[in-house]
C-alpha cells in the first residue's frame, strides 16, 4: 500500500481529531455521572452547609486560568478564601464523599491554620517574612511557654469586663461547671478569627460537656463587642486591660521594634486597639479550668499560627 506524505499527514490529523472527540465525549460522560453522584450525596445530606458552584470549562477561561484548572470534571474545594483540596475525573460516589468529608466537613482547625499559613507565606515579601520569622524565633527561644501556668495549678480568680461592660468573675462562672478560657491577640489577627469561628462551630459540643467558653483579649470592650456581633459569636468575650491577667499566667511578651513597624504598615495599631502604649501581646493560650479552679488542660504556644484544636479541648472535658 502506497501512502503519500500528504495522505499520511491527513490520516494522522484525522486520528488526532478522532482521539480528541473521544476524550471530549469521555469528559462529558464523566461530568454527567459526577453531577448525578453529587445530587445523590446532596439528598443524603453530605453537602449540608456546602455551596456547590458549576463553572463552564469552555467559557470561563479566565477563571479556569486563575484556579489553574487544566481538565474538566475537576472539583476545587474552598473553606472561605482557602483552597482545601481538588479532585479530577472522580465519578464514584464513595470517592466523591471521601473528598468532601476530608476537604470540607471534617476540616480541623489545625489543618485550616496550616493552609492559612501556607497561603500567607506565598503572598508576603521576603523582607517582611524575614522580620516576622526573626520575631517568632526570638519568642520561641525565650522559653516563655515553659514559664506559663501549667496543668494542675490553680487558675487565679479574676474579674474582667465583657463586651457590654458587665463585670464577669471566674468564681461565678465555675459555679455552673468547667470554663474554657481562650486567650487571643485581637480582632486584627486572621488566625484568632479562624480560632474563634471554629470554637463557635463547636460551641454546642462544649456545652454538651457542661463547659462554658470565654474569650479573653487585651482589646477594649468596644472592639470585643464588634467582634462578637460581627462574627455572630455565642460566647462571652472579656477585655484584659493592659494584659494584667495574661501577665499573671506568664503569657505576655513585648512586640519587637521592627515587628511594630511592620504591624503599623499592615494597619495594626495596638496602642489604639488596647488603649495603652505598651505594645504587648499574649501568646495564643487555651485553658480548661475545672469547677474546683484547677487547670485540667493547658495549650500555650509562642507560634501565633498554632491554636488549641477543639477536638483536644473536648477530650480534656471527658
Amino acid at each position: 500500500v502506497r501512502v503519500s506524505v500528504e495522505g499520511f499527514a491527513e490520516m494522522q490529523s484525522l486520528a488526532e481529531s478522532f482521539n480528541k472527540m473521544v476524550e471530549a465525549l469521555k469528559e462529558t460522560q464523566e461530568q454527567l455521572v459526577q453531577k448525578e453522584k453529587l445530587a445523590v450525596l446532596e439528598k443524603q445530606g453530605v453537602l449540608s452547609g456546602i455551596k456547590l458552584f458549576s463553572v463552564d470549562y469552555d467559557k470561563e477561561t479566565g477563571f479556569k486560568k486563575e484556579l489553574r484548572v487544566t481538565a474538566q470534571s475537576t472539583l476545587v474545594a474552598f473553606h472561605g478564601p482557602l483552597e482545601t483540596g481538588r479532585l479530577t475525573g472522580a465519578t464514584k460516589e464513595e470517592v466523591l464523599k471521601e473528598f468532601i468529608v476530608k476537604s470540607l466537613t471534617s476540616l480541623t482547625l489545625t489543618r485550616k491554620l496550616k493552609l492559612m499559613k501556607t497561603a500567607s507565606s506565598g503572598r508576603m515579601s521576603p523582607e517582611k517574612k524575614k522580620i516576622m520569622d526573626e520575631a517568632a524565633e526570638e519568642l520561641r527561644t525565650s522559653q516563655l511557654a515553659k514559664k506559663a501556668l501549667k496543668v494542675g495549678r490553680l487558675m487565679p480568680d479574676f474579674s474582667l469586663p465583657d463586651s457590654t461592660g458587665r463585670t464577669v468573675r471566674l468564681k461565678d462562672l465555675l459555679k455552673d461547671g468547667p470554663v474554657i478560657l481562650a486567650f487571643y491577640r485581637g480582632s486584627w489577627c486572621p488566625y484568632c478569627n479562624a480560632q474563634l469561628a471554629s470554637y463557635q462551630e463547636h460551641l454546642g459540643a462544649f456545652k454538651a460537656k457542661g463547659a462554658r467558653l470565654v474569650g479573653v483579649t487585651p482589646e477594649k470592650p468596644d472592639l470585643t463587642a464588634l467582634m462578637r456581633d460581627g462574627k455572630k459569636l455565642g460566647f462571652t468575650i472579656l477585655s484584659d486591660a493592659d494584659n494584667k491577667l495574661a501577665k499573671k499566667l506568664g503569657l505576655v511578651f513585648g512586640v519587637p521594634a521592627e515587628l511594630k513597624k511592620l504591624y503599623l504598615q499592615f494597619g495594626i495599631d495596638l496602642e489604639k486597639s488596647q488603649g495603652n502604649p505598651d505594645w504587648e501581646l499574649p501568646v495564643p493560650a487555651t485553658y480548661v479550668v475545672a469547677k474546683d479552679g484547677r487547670i485540667i488542660y493547658a495549650f500555650v504556644d509562642p507560634d501565633y499560627t498554632h491554636r488549641a484544636d477543639p477536638e483536644d479541648i473536648l477530650k480534656a472535658l471527658k
